[in-house]
């Protein structure tokens, strides 16, 4: 795929948003509209693979409180960073270049997602417009802007 003249994957192998729910994608869409969720959660079994969706750059790898395990790659030439949740291993440093597809960790349920289990497993993902933005929508957009696609029911693969 490309977005604005730069080639970009999906973070996962298989990416279809947990048990095809609305209230699993971004936005005003949870308690009937009245809370936000502020990026796709992603339907993936703990220890999957996660990968970058652009080149860039690492800045911030580490804990991140209800994200728990969290990488943020700011995405070359675009003004927006990736965020990657839940993460039970991260691959990569603060600070460190990656390239499209690199592995940057693997799924978890740290967070606030300590305890799922089984298809409420999951990789949170955010497309946002600075790299540590507060609670709300703030500072982020709907990866839809980037990805053209939200898949709903239908997983879109890496690679495809």
């Amino acid at each position: 795929m490309i977005y604005k003249n730069t080639p970009i994957e999906w973070p996962l192998d298989s990416n279809v948003i947990r048990r095809g729910s609305v209230g699993n994608t971004f936005g005003m869409v949870r308690n009937g509209g009245t809370r936000a969720h502020q990026g796709w959660d992603f339907f993936a079994p703990a220890g999957t693979p996660c990968y970058a969706v652009a080149a860039g750059k690492v800045v911030f790898a580490g804990d991140r409180g209800d994200f728990g395990g969290m990488v943020v790659i700011e995405l070359a030439g675009l003004g927006l960073y990736a965020a990657y949740a839940h993460l039970s291993r991260i691959d990569v440093k603060q600070g460190q270049a990656v390239t499209l597809g690199q592995r940057v960790g693997t799924t978890g349920c740290t967070g606030n997602a300590a305890g799922m289990v089984g298809a409420d497993q999951h990789l949170h993902f955010e497309i946002r417009t600075e790299p540590l933005p507060g609670l709300g929508l703030g500072g982020r957009i709907s990866p839809l802007q980037v990805f053209g696609v939200c898949p709903m029911t239908k997983a879109e693969v890496r690679h495809a």
